[in-house]
């Protein structure tokens, strides 16, 4: 989980054996029946893997694509914390 996410977590009072890293549940989400994606667009992004170009690329990111869904609801229309 990117640090600043550690920081609200924290701030909610979510315990962290709730919480899962990225090599943790990459596996899981062929297994997954939907994927929910609130923001956070730059660590689900393929470009991390399949852009040798992306400025993200190496960038460790959640696998949702392997999910049967995805649903991603973007707040706006800025580029994010990877600007892209």
């Amino acid at each position: 989980m990117p640090g600043h996410m550690n920081v609200l977590m924290a701030e909610a009072n979510v315990s962290y054996s709730l919480v899962k890293e990225m090599d943790e549940i990459n596996n899981q989400f062929a297994r997954t029946d939907m994927v929910l994606i609130v923001g956070a667009n730059d660590i689900v992004n393929p470009d991390a893997i399949d852009n040798p170009n992306s400025v993200i690329k190496g960038m460790p990111v959640c696998h949702v694509w392997d999910a049967k869904n995805v649903i991603v609801i973007k707040r706006g229309k800025g580029t994010g914390y990877a600007d892209i």
